[in-house]
Formats: C-alpha cells, structure tokens, sequence
C-alpha cells in the first residue's frame, strides 16, 4: 500500500498534490496544482509515473474489474407488493389463459394456436394485437396467430415458466404449476425472470431487420444491463440515454466500426426503434414506466462540455454519442420520453442482484445494525435521500432521536479513523434538523469537538481567528492526522517542513 507504483493515476496526483502543501479537496487549487505540473514546475518521480500510466495502458492493474456499486432501493412491503402483483396485467393475462386452455384445446398442424381461437384470445387476454389490420385504405386479413406477436409471447411466456406444455398437439395445462398461479407476487416474479430467455424482439415472423436480430441475440447481456442502469435512480431516465449505451453495447460485440456513417446511422435509429419496442412490452407486462417529461438535470451535467473527468476516468460515451445527447436532452427541445422501474421490478431486479453475489442495499435493512457499521454504510453507498430515510428508520427502532442520536455519536466515537469518523459524522449532521446547533454543541466534546469544528469552519459557521489556542491547535492537529491516514508519515513530514517556522 505504501508502494506508489501501485497507485492508481487519481493517487499518484492526490498525493503528490498533498506533498505540495495543496488541499485536494479545494478544486481551485487542485486545478492550480495540475496546470502547475502539466508545464514542468512542479516535481514528481517520472519513473513512478510511467510505470503506473504503462500499467493502466496494458490494463495490468492486478485486480479483478468491480461492478458498479448498486444505489439503495426503497420498497413498499411485501403485502403491498402481493396486492399490486394481482392486479398487475401480466399476472391477469396469465390465469386467463391457463383458465382457457381448461382440459386442453387442440393446435393446428404446425403446432399454432387456431386463428379462431387466437382471435378469442386476444378480446379475452386484452393483448395489443391488432387482428386484420387496415393500413391505409386496406385491410390485411390476418391468416395465422403467428401475425399476432403480443399473444404468441404470451403464450411461449406461459410455456417457458411451465404453466403449460403441448402433449401430442395439444394445449394443456401442468398441473404443479397450481402453487404458482395462486401466488400472484411468485407468478410475476417467475414470469419477469424468464423474459430474456424469449425472442421478444423477433417472434415468429417471417421477416426481420438485421438490426433487429443483432439486439436480440445479445438480449440475454443487454436486459439485464438495462434494468441495472435505471434500477435505484430517483428520477427516470431519458430513454434517449439507454438508446446509446445499448447501441455502443453492439457496436462493441459486432464490431460495427466499420460502417460508413450512413449505414451506421441507419442501424443505430434501428436499434432505438427495437429499444423503444423493448421497453413497451415491459411497460405492458407491468415492469417499466413510460412517461414524457422534463429530465432531471442529474442526467444533464455530463453532457456539459466543461465537464471534466477524473485523471485516468474513461469516458462513458464517444464524442459523436455526447453530441447527440447533448442535441436530444437540450432544454430547449422540449419533452422527452423517460423510463423508470416500477417497485415489482425494482424487487425482482434487487433479488437477481443478490443471487448474483452483488451488494443491493434496500432503506430499512439496517435498523437493527449497530451504530458504527450502520453510519459507515449510508457514508459509502447511501444517497442523501435514502440516508434520510435509513437514519429515521433506525432511530424509530432505538428509542427515538434523543435516545438513538446519543448512539450513534457514540458510534462516531468509536471509530479508529478520523477520516472516516469525519465522514460519518458529516453524514449525521446533514439529517438532524439543525445542523449548525448540532456541530456548535460538539464543540467541547473532546474525540468529535476537532471535527466538529472542522466543519463549521468549511461551512463559513466560523473562522480560524474565533478559536481559542486550545481549540485552535486541536483543529490543526486533526487536519495532520486525516493527512497521516491518507499519505502517511512522509505526507505530514513535508507538510510540516513547508510550513512558517513560527
């Protein structure tokens, strides 16, 4: 750890920055700090550096790559889920059609639903098929059930999750599948679970777009990285934002580089026509959202080109995709399409998370935590919302704010590191009703009163000349002690060593 060859790039310039007497947490004399050293004046080891930018080059960090942390969710209970899961379309389709089939119904020589009985079904099931289609001033009759694309997913949906199979050409129902039927929340999930595994995009037609047929066969990657990415965000999302992020998932599996630009956005404008398909059969099964709106500016602010990236942060997005973003989410366009889950999917999607082996944290998990491990939690993973929510949940469930608050400060006392310490109060003060008041009566408090005062002092509460000498040599001490925790001895030596003899 104390080896800076095996620092990562944001590393080697933090802590160089500290060795300078800069505060990396001030963004002005970081970025002082940088164009500083991008002209030469500023002195650092140039073998370190190569060798950490050669590592990184050659993707050597010696690490397995993590997946991205995972927002906590907020669910309503399970009751709550049960009722909304039986109303939910999905699950009334889906008994209706078992209820259908009754003792078995016959299939035609290709083993379809007969046209007159796909014809009852789609009145029965309420599917969004369109029977006979006028197009212009002509109908076009509808032939074989296999035209109707809503009602033969539902079908291979209902034989996929075993609730019926075909024996001997016929329809029939499998009886062990009763259990599932009657539990409405079971019935969802299971149905949920199952829809990579159909071709929701292709079905059975004859003909399909080759751009169609390339989403579909990395579906079984994509839905799952669709639903992770919306999963746990307080606002929905443009869906003009998955549009992207799905077309480069192609571009990289297919090695569509090559195209020329016509062709290349003749098949991205496909892929987000398939997309939008996508989310509307979810949308329909009950397991999205779809609604028209303003974007929250959350997914405005990497769009600015001001924005700047973390020294060795790779872009999420290539510079023609940004460009597009930036054009289709311009406030001045007005209303776009913006797609959230909703709490049955949010579920299901935690569930598959958990079995999976990721970390899925849900508010109200830790009110039986312990004071330390619980603020360290919300400190890490936590966003300002959901902490909130976490800290009066446990605080309900340990005797109130009087009595809670005096445990968790005491878990703040705990800790063996005042950086962390810091952090985690820092996360208490911002969810007690005044704050100020809060850090001001912590003042005396001899393990918190340093910090406490720390943050007054960034908060303008204070200033440095309003400390007494006690108070004040206190404050200083804390400030080399988060330096000795993040550099180590070296760090608080040069610092030192820059500082006024006085």
């Amino acid at each position: 750890m104390s080896d800076e060859r095996n620092f990562g790039i944001t590393k080697f310039w933090v802590m160089t920055a500290i060795r300078h007497g800069v505060d990396p947490h001030d963004g002005s004399a970081m970025g002082r700090f940088l164009d500083e050293a991008r002209a030469g004046r500023i002195e650092y080891d140039d073998a370190v550096l190569d060798h950490i930018a050669a590592r990184d080059a050659h993707g050597d960090s010696g690490l397995s790559e993590r997946a991205v942390v995972q927002l906590p969710v907020s669910l309503p209970a399970e009751t709550e889920l049960a009722t909304v899961a039986e109303h939910a379309p999905a699950v009334v389709q889906l008994r209706a059609l078992v209820d259908w089939v009754g003792d078995g119904r016959a299939l035609t020589a290709t083993g379809n639903l007969k046209l007159a009985d796909a014809r009852e079904l789609v009145t029965l099931l309420g599917t969004s098929d369109i029977i006979d289609p006028l197009i212009g001033d002509r109908v076009f009759r509808t032939k074989s059930s296999t035209e109707l694309p809503g009602l033969s997913h539902l079908v291979e949906l209902a034989k996929e999750i075993r609730l019926i199979r075909v024996v001997k050409n016929r329809l029939v129902r499998v009886a062990k599948a009763a259990p599932l039927l009657r539990d409405g929340l079971a019935l969802w999930t299971t149905g949920f679970d199952a829809l990579p595994a159909l071709d929701i995009l292709i079905g059975p037609a004859l003909w399909v777009a080759e751009h169609t047929r390339m989403l579909d066969s990395i579906l079984d990657d994509v839905l799952p990285d669709i639903l992770n990415t919306v999963y746990g965000l307080p606002e929905p999302i443009p869906v003009i934002r998955l549009t992207e992020s799905v077309w480069m998932a192609c571009t990289e599996a297919f090695g569509l580089d090559d195209l020329d630009p016509a062709d290349a956005t003749r098949w991205r404008k496909g892929v987000g026509a398939d997309l939008w398909r996508l989310l509307s059969v979810l949308a329909e099964f009950g397991a999205v959202e779809l609604t028209v709106g303003q974007p929250d500016p959350m997914y405005l602010v990497d769009l600015d080109p001001t924005w700047e990236l973390e020294p060795g942060e790779p872009a999420s997005l290539p510079p023609e995709a940004m460009e597009r973003l930036r054009a289709a989410l311009d406030p001045g366009v007005g209303p776009v399409d913006l797609v959230s889950l909703t709490p049955l999917t949010t579920r299901a999607v935690r569930a598959r998370l958990l079995r999976e082996g990721r970390y899925a944290p849900m508010v109200g998990e830790l009110s039986e935590a312990e004071a330390a491990p619980l603020l360290g939690m919300i400190t890490e993973h936590y966003s300002p919302e959901t902490a909130e929510a976490e800290i009066a949940g446990w605080l309900a469930a340990h005797g109130g704010r009087e009595r809670g608050l005096r445990q968790l400060l005491d878990g703040v006392r705990s800790c063996p590191f005042r950086t962390r310490a810091a952090a985690m109060l820092d996360v208490l003060a911002q969810n007690v009703p005044d704050q100020s008041t809060f850090l001001q009566g912590l003042r005396a408090d001899e393990p918190l009163g340093p910090i406490a005062t720390q943050m007054l002092v960034q908060e303008g509460e204070i200033t440095p000349d309003e400390l007494g000498p006690e108070e004040g040599l206190r404050a200083m001490t804390e400030q080399f002690i988060h330096l000795l925790e993040l550099g180590g001895a070296d760090a608080v030596t040069g610092a030192l060593a820059e500082l006024p003899a006085g």
